[in-house]
């Protein structure tokens, strides 16, 4: 009965410590500065390529909200007008 004790008490420290094992602390990123604000542009024209530009890739891909550095309205604004601007063949869908 011994031996048994002994074996279920090494156990417990195991799990004891799996349980105690240090967590990572996640990373506090720096809040980063929309783009938009900072040229002061309130609203995203259709029409205006050179900013629309900018939040595409080189495929043609919109960049995402982290990437872009726009907050969730902004990103709103540049979709639909990057759709507009496709659908009156101001932008390309796809470039090679």
């Amino acid at each position: 009965m011994p031996r048994m004790q002994n074996v279920q008490q090494q156990r417990l420290s195991a799990k004891e410590l799996k349980k105690k094992k240090k967590k990572k602390k996640a990373r506090m990123l720096a809040p980063v500065p929309s783009k938009l604000a900072k040229e002061q542009k309130h609203f995203i024209d259709y029409k205006d390529i050179e900013t629309l530009s900018k939040f595409t890739s080189g495929v043609g891909k919109l960049l995402s909200r982290k990437r872009a550095g726009t907050n969730a309205r902004e990103q709103q604004m540049v979709r639909e007008a990057v759709k507009l601007s496709r659908f009156m063949a101001l932008l390309p869908y796809v470039s090679k």
